[in-house]
C-alpha cells in the first residue's frame, strides 16, 4: 500500500451540491481519500443530514465554521448537532479573514482543524499562533506569502481549475480544455493534498435563472493522467424557452462522446455517467440542478477511483 492521496473538493452548500455529497456517502461511491469542505449558505434540513450521514459512516468532512459566500444563519440550539460537530470525523474549519477567526478553532475537541485561504483573503495573521500551526492549511497558489510562510507545514493546495464562461453559449468555443494536473504533482511540489472548487468554480452565484443555453460540464482522465473537461452545449440558443429541449439538445451531444471509442470507460465512467445515459434512454428531464448534481459526482468518483489506485501502485 502507497502514502495516501487526499482531495479536498471545497463546494457551497447549495440543495444540489449537498445532495450529491449525500447520495455518494450513502451509495459507497466516495472515497476515504475523498473529504470533501463545505462553506454553507444555509442551516437546513439537508445540511443536517450530510452531517449525520457523514458521522455514521465516520467519513472526514470539513465544514466551514465563518461561510463568506452569503449571510448565513447557523443552527440554532441543535444539541444533535452541537454533538456532531464534536465528534471525530467532523472537521472544524475556518475561512482565515482575521486571526480572531482562526483562534475560534480552539473551541473545538478535534485533533483536526482547518484553516482556508483563498485567493481573495489576504490578512494579518499570526504565523506562531496554535491554531494555524495546528490546523492544515489549504492555500490558493495566488496567496504566495501565505505559501512561503506555511512551508514545512501541512499545506493544500486550492486551485480554481474551473474556468467560467460569461455565458453557457460560450463553452462551445472551448468544447474540451484543460482541467488540471495538480492530481499528478502535489506531492512533489510539497503539498499533503489538493483542493478546488470541482465542476462549480470559486465564483459563488445565488439566485439561478432560466439560461439560454444549457452546458453539460464533464471532467475525463486524459491517458497521461491529465485531467480534462468537456462542455456538451445546446444548439437553439436564441431564447430563454424550452430548458428541457435544450438539455435534451446537450444530452444529445454528450451521448455520441460517451458512446464513441473515444471515451475510455475503465478511467471515465461513474455512476453518475449511466445516470445521464438513463435520462437519454428515457428522455427525462428532472431540472438544471440535477444536471450539477451528477456532473459533481462524476469528478468526485473518478477521482477518487484515480487516488486509489494511485496508492495502491
Amino acid at each position: 500500500m502507497g502514502v495516501s492521496q487526499m482531495y479536498y473538493p471545497y463546494l457551497r452548500g447549495k440543495q444540489f451540491e449537498l445532495i450529491a455529497l449525500r447520495e455518494m456517502i450513502t451509495n459507497g461511491t466516495l472515497t476515504a481519500s475523498i473529504v470533501p469542505i463545505i462553506e454553507p449558505v444555509k442551516a437546513s434540513s439537508t445540511l443536517k443530514t450530510v452531517l449525520q450521514l457523514f458521522g455514521r459512516e465516520s467519513h472526514s468532512l470539513a465544514v466551514i465554521q465563518n461561510p463568506q459566500a452569503t449571510p448565513y444563519t447557523p443552527f440554532a440550539n441543535d444539541e444533535e448537532v452541537d454533538e456532531l460537530k464534536q465528534e471525530p470525523f467532523f472537521i472544524p474549519a475556518v475561512i482565515g479573514t482575521s486571526q480572531e477567526a482562526v483562534d475560534t478553532l480552539g473551541k473545538y475537541n478535534s485533533p483536526n482543524s482547518m484553516v482556508v485561504l483563498p485567493k481573495t483573503v489576504h490578512p494579518e495573521l499570526e504565523w506562531e499562533s496554535q491554531p494555524l500551526n495546528n490546523a492544515l492549511k489549504v492555500i490558493a497558489p495566488d496567496n504566495r506569502s501565505f505559501l512561503r510562510r506555511s512551508h514545512g507545514s501541512r499545506v493544500v493546495v486550492l486551485d480554481d481549475a474551473f474556468t467560467k464562461r460569461p455565458r453557457n453559449v460560450d463553452y462551445a468555443n472551448n468544447e474540451d480544455e484543460f482541467f488540471s494536473e495538480t492530481h499528478m504533482y502535489y506531492s512533489e511540489d510539497g503539498y499533503i493534498g489538493f483542493s478546488d472548487y470541482s465542476v462549480i468554480g470559486s465564483e459563488y452565484i445565488d439566485s439561478g435563472y432560466a439560461p439560454r443555453a444549457v452546458a453539460i460540464h464533464i471532467v475525463y482522465f486524459r491517458a497521461d493522467g491529465q485531467l480534462r473537461i468537456r462542455h456538451f452545449v445546446s444548439t437553439t440558443n436564441d431564447d430563454i424557452t424550452n430548458v428541457a429541449g435544450k438539455f435534451a439538445e446537450a444530452l444529445e451531444a454528450f451521448m455520441q462522446w460517451y458512446q464513441s471509442p473515444e471515451f475510455n470507460r475503465d478511467q471515465n465512467d461513474s455512476t453518475a455517467l449511466v445516470e445521464f445515459k438513463r435520462m437519454y434512454d428515457q428522455q427525462q428531464y428532472s431540472g438544471l440542478g440535477v444536471v450539477k448534481k451528477l456532473s459533481i459526482e462524476h469528478h468526485l468518483e473518478i477521482m477518487g477511483r484515480y487516488l486509489n489506485e494511485r496508492a495502491d501502485s
